[in-house]
């Protein structure tokens, strides 16, 4: 039970219903005087004034007025005003967004303008409780009671109501949240699909000087259209087996792509690959399949402009 009420406390601490700088509070209430047979057995008309500054989220610091006129003595015929004067602290907590309870402790000087009877000018301490309630944003009602404590054993509990009028805003740790914009990287699509003429001899990967043009002109339009990269495939028939298929495919694209960068296209734009004979697009039986199947494609893509 007790980690729950402690655990109340700590989250009613959390969020605070009121956030303004400062408030001013006209008030007025009453003082018992409930361990001073020196005053007249009743209650006197007290009125007075607060400032207060918030110094944290849910922590004030009030400056305080107060007077009573006319208190009267326990002898015939015998009053003073009273004036005192208080600087406390004020620790609210939060239930809704209106309502707000709050502990106060402080000290002060209670000044005495007919000293009689022993009764002296002093300082006291004080301890109370407290609610506020926002009736509107700029106007709060606020209802107290104090017990006042004076230095030299005088005993006084005062209630007062007043109507606090708030200013400003406190000024919070904002919590910056920074909008981020995803950047979609733009994916290059496959533009077309160029088929080189260029034929090896068996069991080569040499380029003969006949299809030195057609390179040349293949690395002009990729010069021209710096936007294009290309993944050059090499592919061969089903004569042989597939390990060596395979790697007869590697090294045939990579002469053609080591072809291409000679012309002067960046090594970064080009990709090599074989593909040995899983992409036969001719029948591997007759020779004419198999011459069409033994072949170098270029698939170019193009990444759109931003």
């Amino acid at each position: 039970m007790k980690k729950a009420i402690a655990l109340s406390l700590a989250l009613s601490t959390s969020v605070f219903a009121a956030d303004n700088l400062v408030e001013i509070t006209p008030q007025i209430g009453g003082s018992w005087h409930i361990s001073n047979d020196r005053y007249a057995d009743d209650i006197d008309l007290s009125y007075g004034l607060k400032f207060a500054t918030r110094v944290m989220p849910s922590v004030l610091l009030e400056v305080g007025y107060e007077r009573i006129d006319d208190a009267k003595y326990n002898f015939p015929k015998q009053s003073t005003d009273v004036n005192r004067y208080y600087v406390d602290l004020v620790k609210e907590f939060n239930i809704d967004s209106k309502v707000s309870p709050y502990i106060l402790g402080g000290f002060g000087y209670e000044h005495i303008s007919n000293e009689f009877q022993s009764m002296d000018s002093d300082f006291f301490g004080q301890y109370g409780v407290g609610l506020r309630y926002a009736l509107a944003e700029f106007l709060h009602l606020k209802t107290e009671l104090r017990h006042v404590v004076s230095f030299d054993g005088r005993s006084d509990i005062v209630g007062s109501v007043g109507f606090s009028i708030p200013f400003g805003t406190y000024a919070r740790e904002e919590i910056v949240v920074e909008e981020v914009t995803e950047i979609v990287e733009q994916q290059p699509t496959l533009s077309h699909i160029h088929t080189f003429s260029v034929q090896f001899p068996f069991d080569s990967s040499a380029i003969a000087p006949q299809y030195n043009a057609e390179i040349r002109d293949f690395a002009q339009s990729m010069k021209d259209n710096p936007n294009q990269t290309a993944v050059i495939s090499g592919h061969t028939d089903s004569t042989g087996n597939d390990a060596y298929n395979q790697k007869l495919s590697e090294r045939r694209a990579k002469a053609v792509k080591d072809a291409i960068i000679e012309e002067g296209v960046q090594a970064g734009r080009l990709e090599a690959r074989g593909y040995g004979e899983s992409k036969p697009i001719a029948d591997n039986t007759t020779k004419e399949g198999r011459k069409e199947n033994r072949r170098v494609e270029a698939e170019i893509y193009t990444t759109p402009s931003n």
